[in-house]
């Protein structure tokens, strides 16, 4: 809002003072105490928040491990991802993709494609939501694996230093599994993320998080093992993510860290007998 001043004089060679005074005190009384340019203006509008999200991003990997089990290590592993999310209500849907390309993949360059779509409800700090996702591989490296999944998460953001914990359990719907094992499976999986701003635009984030097979996911018989593991991996790292660009177009942020994972001895086997594996990823994220 721009103010506006202006000042008058008047100036008359030959007029006495009392005349002077007298116009002085007429201009006075002429003007009003507040201009209509000097009054408050009304607060401006703001815009209506935005109750869809668009994401994508790109990954790059050192070694590409599901929950886990090994699926290929070495070469150029890029993961593409693009997902779309609208919320009303305290209620968001979320459909997307996720795909894993490995320059040195035996059997083709296209490893996975996957397809998800879930709901999720807010309910104060609380969302608890399902999760169905179907794996496949163009490359025929995999049998598709089907799974319902239920999550259930805290949101702590506004604490001082939020740990996000999450729970995920997931059940196998299909003769596919993600172990390439017999039966179909169930997974349960326990983790944190704790997060610290170590600058107004750099977070730095702790993830920890334990992979369990309750029944029959970590099945031996695809490395000629006999029967099954329940403890899965443990998994902790770093990761640091710094946003570049924000504003109305949106936010692109990028990030790079690392995972140190310690392996169950079903996937010590699935990891060619070695039951430590340190990962690198680096990769950005863009979101509207």
């Amino acid at each position: 809002m721009r103010l506006m001043t202006f000042a008058l004089a008047v100036s008359a060679l030959g007029l006495s003072a009392t005349m002077a005074s007298a116009q002085a005190a007429s201009d006075s009384a002429a003007k009003p105490a507040t201009t209509p340019a000097a009054a408050a203006a009304p607060p401006a509008e703001t815009a209506p928040a935005k109750n869809y999200t668009v994401t994508t991003g790109l990954d790059f990997t050192s070694a590409y491990l599901f929950r886990g089990i090994r699926q290929h290590s070495g070469g150029t592993i890029a993961q593409p991802y693009a997902d779309v999310a609208y919320t009303t209500n305290g209620v968001t849907f979320d459909v997307g993709t996720w795909n894993s390309i490995h320059s040195t993949a035996a059997a083709g360059n296209y490893y996975e494609r996957d397809y998800f779509g879930s709901v999720v409800f807010t309910a104060g700090k609380l969302k608890p939501g399902l999760l169905y996702t179907q794996y496949s591989s163009p490359a025929d490296s995999f049998a598709t694996v089907k799974e319902l999944a239920g999550t259930f998460a805290i949101d702590d953001s506004a604490s001082p230093f939020p740990l996000s914990p999450k729970i995920i359990l997931a059940f196998e719907l299909t003769d596919g599994q993600a172990d390439a094992g017999i039966n179909k499976g169930t997974y349960l999986e326990l983790g944190i993320r704790p997060t610290v701003k170590l600058a107004p635009k750099a977070t730095l984030a702790i993830p920890v998080k334990t992979g369990l097979g309750l029944n029959n996911y970590y099945e031996g018989a695809a490395v000629g093992l006999d029967g099954q593991d329940h403890f899965g991996y443990f998994d902790t790292g770093l990761s640091l993510s710094v946003p570049v660009v924000s504003g109305k177009s949106g936010t692109l942020e990028i990030h790079g860290g690392f995972d140190l994972m310690w392996l169950g001895d079903t996937l010590k086997a699935f990891n060619l007998g070695d039951g430590f594996k340190p990962v690198g990823l680096a990769g950005f994220t863009y979101s509207y």
